[in-house]
């Protein structure tokens, strides 16, 4: 008779083989695999497109195992960088700064093209950030890949900014400092081809949103507008502010856009 011995070595070749059988076995994260001349793709340095316009997303993404699905967030890209290091650019005057796209879309087999189609409302100005993350049947999550949506808007008033506080804002790293008691400088224009028939200025307390400061610029309807204000700031002030900027049009259109103060 013969009899089958169950030895302490064969109880380990056992429980390594079922180990082995247990764990996972796909660690490669997926990628963004779109060709090169893709025009609209989240590899290209820029995405270009005009408010009130329909635009279309598209791009490719591949994994050794299987996809799983794809996330796309596009929001407002003012005063945050995604990286660590990235550096943010000098003033972006937006309009329409609540707009955002959040989308997740399902994935199938090793290699799956999706897209996200965006309806660019016509408050729409500035630059957004368009993000996809994207990860694979096994868990695995791939590093987001940003680039940056630049809406032109010719439908609303326009401010451009020359100076503020002597410097010019597009060279500024991180929201400017004032100090209270302080009389800053504002300089720039307002403009529309159809003629800007209001503008005016304000410098607004954002944890109460007292208006601190504010000016009526004199339009009259003219096609481009141009200032130079003092802004006084009260001595009494101090912490998060807003400048703001507003204008609307002959033919009644409205828009509102500024940005950040540190009052310290």
């Amino acid at each position: 008779m013969t009899t089958n011995k169950f030895t302490p070595a064969a109880a380990f070749g056992a429980a390594v083989l079922m180990l082995t059988s247990c764990q996972e076995t796909d660690v490669e994260a997926p990628t963004v695999c779109t060709s090169e001349d893709t025009a609209n793709s989240v590899l290209v340095d820029e995405i270009e497109a005009e408010a009130g316009t329909i635009l279309t997303i598209e791009d490719t993404f591949c994994d050794n195992e299987g996809l799983s699905e794809v996330r796309w967030d596009i929001h407002n890209a003012a005063d945050h960088a995604h990286e660590e290091g990235e550096e943010e650019e000098g003033l972006i005057l937006h309009s329409g700064t609540d707009w955002e796209v959040l989308e997740l879309q399902s994935l199938d087999g090793t290699s799956a093209t999706a897209a996200v189609t965006l309806d660019i409302p016509l408050t729409s100005r500035g630059v957004w950030d368009v993000v996809v993350s994207l990860v694979d049947a096994e868990g695995n999550a791939a590093q987001d890949v940003v680039t940056q949506l630049h809406i032109e808007n010719d439908h609303l008033p326009a401010f451009t900014l020359t100076t503020v506080n002597g410097a010019d804002p597009n060279a500024w790293d991180g929201e400017p400092v004032w100090a209270p008691g302080s009389s800053v400088g504002v300089s720039g224009s307002v403009a529309d081809s159809d003629g800007v028939a209001t503008a005016s200025l304000e410098l607004v307390e954002e944890a109460t949103e007292t208006v601190l400061w504010e000016m009526d610029l004199a339009t009259g309807d003219a096609m481009e507008v141009v200032f130079d204000v003092e802004v006084d700031v009260p001595a009494s002030v101090s912490g998060e502010c807003h400048f703001e900027m507003k204008a609307t049009d002959a033919l009644g259109n409205a828009m509102e856009t500024g940005f950040h103060v540190e009052v310290e």
